[in-house]
């Protein structure tokens, strides 16, 4: 009989990484590639990273909770509202980490004397902050109080931000800024990657029409998205193939907020799932690239009614029963809403509505927090992304 070692050699990457993207929770992953060398060696791969977390979108990267960010009181500080009890792991993390960001350079607060920061987007643990002063840019991480300074984007008017973070190297991060070029008019993306950090303008697209005031990055498919003015249509940044373009929404979303999510295995990757609240229930909707360029799209999920367990939780007014509930994000198989100053999560596999406790959120930015994926004891070491 062969010894085990040779067998495990024998099976090769491929094999070991479709029998690793079947377990069940990151932590069997973990504990598998901790086994032996030829296990890690299959697991740190930039792409296997990718499939297991699609794959798995309930439970990488874990979630911490929600992010408030007060911008004209509170000294402008952020606050973490956890979503997991007190005794837990994730708490724990939580706990442990500087969300005052008193770390950041120069020491100076959020919205406090001369050192004064704009926060632009939050993803995969790392925030995305801009001086109001030397207009330079930072990611900062709160759980290790590290940030790394950026250089200010190229002259030219920026009109929004995204922070892209790659789920097959937790060790990289990817800064997009959509400016609008003086002479042609046209949208552009400039982007910057954490190994070079140094801006290059890689796409643009005929567009006259400006993204949404406030509108976020949502991030699915290896893709920035923003939503464009009048609700009608939304632009999308690939990261993969550094495509710009335009995109239409459908009809019934147009007035609605969404997040974008990430479905399946890596062969829906073509197919852009939205997550909206209407009614109040839960609808995701696919949309796909037609014949003629355009989207197709269609409903392909929409879950039960909220609206009689919500007002069981809350003092209820007339407003309150009219009032859609507005979607912040979707962060580990659950989504955040908000109603005024009440903060719901519906966990997405269960769909059990739960509301957080009561911070005043009304005046609140606010973005679902995770830890960062994959950990860095799984990032990939001189391989391929």
């Amino acid at each position: 009989m062969a010894p085990a070692s040779a067998v495990v050699v024998a099976l090769g990457d491929d094999l070991l990484r479709e029998v690793f993207v079947r377990l069940a929770t990151p932590a069997d992953l973990l504990r598998a590639a901790a086994a032996c060398k030829p296990f890690l060696h299959a697991t740190r791969s930039a792409p296997f990273l990718r499939r297991f977390r699609r794959r798995h979108p309930s439970s990488c990267p874990r979630l911490l909770g929600c992010l408030l960010l007060f911008p004209n009181r509170r000294r402008g500080k952020f606050h973490l509202l956890p979503i997991a009890p007190p005794a837990s792991s994730s708490a724990a993390a939580a706990a442990n980490g500087d969300f005052a960001l008193s770390f950041l350079p120069g020491g100076g607060w959020l919205g406090l004397g001369t050192a004064t920061w704009e926060h632009l987007d939050c993803r995969n643990g790392r925030l995305l902050l801009k001086n109001m002063g030397s207009q330079e840019l930072a990611v900062a991480d709160p759980i290790s109080r590290r940030c790394v300074s950026l250089p200010a984007p190229p002259a030219g008017r920026a009109v929004g931000y995204g922070l892209f973070a790659d789920h097959g190297d937790s060790s990289e991060f990817h800064v997009v800024c959509v400016s609008r070029d003086a002479a042609s008019g046209e949208l552009r993306a400039l982007l910057l990657s954490s190994g070079e950090l140094s801006w290059a303008d890689v796409a643009g697209v005929a567009c006259q029409t400006n993204l949404t005031a406030g509108s976020r990055a949502m991030q699915a498919n290896r893709s920035l998205y923003w939503r464009l003015e009048g609700g009608e249509r939304m632009v999308a940044f690939s990261t993969a193939s550094m495509e710009f373009s335009v995109l239409d929404l459908p009809p019934a979303l147009r007035e609605l907020s969404f997040d974008a999510i990430d479905r399946g295995e890596e062969e829906d990757a073509n197919v852009l799932h939205l997550l909206t609240m209407s009614g109040f229930r839960i609808e995701v909707w696919a949309g796909t690239a037609d014949v003629d360029g355009g989207m197709a799209w269609r409903r392909v999920e929409k879950s039960v009614r909220f609206h009689k367990v919500l007002m069981e939780m809350i003092n209820p007014s007339v407003g309150s029963y009219q009032h859609e509930l507005d979607v912040i994000g979707v962060a580990a198989g659950v989504v955040f809403l908000q109603q005024w100053n009440h903060l719901f999560s519906i966990d997405l596999e269960i769909m059990r509505l739960k509301m957080l406790p009561n911070k005043d959120c009304s005046e609140a930015v606010i973005y679902p927090y995770t830890i960062a994926w994959p950990p860095s004891f799984l990032n990939p070491v001189g391989q391929g992304a």
